[in-house]
């Protein structure tokens, strides 16, 4: 198993790669902010669980290699990247470090399309960030075939869509919820 993640810029650009299972978060746990991170954000996003191998998979036929979906956060330590990006190395140190990703539990979709789901992000009690899946900077089916250009899609994989919505200044105490059509999936604190 393995977690492919697009990854967006404030411009709107995606870039694909894959991260280790070691950065799952799972089961609501919370997230400890590691020593490095003086400055944390997160990014929400949809996430498909692969449930069928493929490569160089047309866009047309994307919707044929997920039968779930749920959602995640990715976790940044922004002072880190810029530190990484200022030397000409790469950020994924800043990005797919141990728990940096949280992961929901996954809702099937047989027979249902995840284009009109409703997508959430609250922090601290306040919705900061609604749309609907269909309108997030690129369609689950669009990152999915793009993605499998790159890297082969095998059974359990697990698909961040990404997205250019970056909540930053995450602090200790901050409470995070991500909700998929109105039900609450990821609920967890920041220690």
């Amino acid at each position: 198993m393995k977690l492919l993640c697009a990854e967006y810029n404030e411009a709107g650009e995606v870039a694909y790669n894959v991260i280790g299972d070691n950065a799952l978060l799972r089961n609501n746990d919370d997230f400890y902010i590691p020593a490095f991170a003086t400055e944390l954000s997160c990014v929400p996003q949809v996430v498909l669980r692969i449930g069928k191998i493929g490569k160089h998979v047309a866009e047309r036929f994307a919707g044929r290699y997920y039968e779930e979906v749920g959602v995640g956060i990715r976790f940044y330590a922004d002072n880190l990247e810029r530190e990484l990006l200022a030397a000409s190395l790469s950020p994924a140190a800043a990005m797919a470090f141990d728990s940096s990703a949280a992961l929901s539990p996954m809702k099937s979709l047989t027979g249902v399309s995840p284009e009109n789901m409703i997508f959430s992000f609250e922090l601290n009690g306040k919705n900061v960030f609604t749309r609907e899946v269909g309108e997030l900077a690129r369609r689950p089916e669009e990152t999915l075939a793009a993605m499998s250009e790159y890297y082969m899609l095998k059974i359990g994989d697990f698909l961040f869509c990404g997205g250019t919505f970056r909540q930053r200044d995450l602090s200790i105490g901050d409470h995070l919820r991500v909700l998929l059509d109105g039900e609450c999936l990821l609920d967890f604190q920041i220690k």
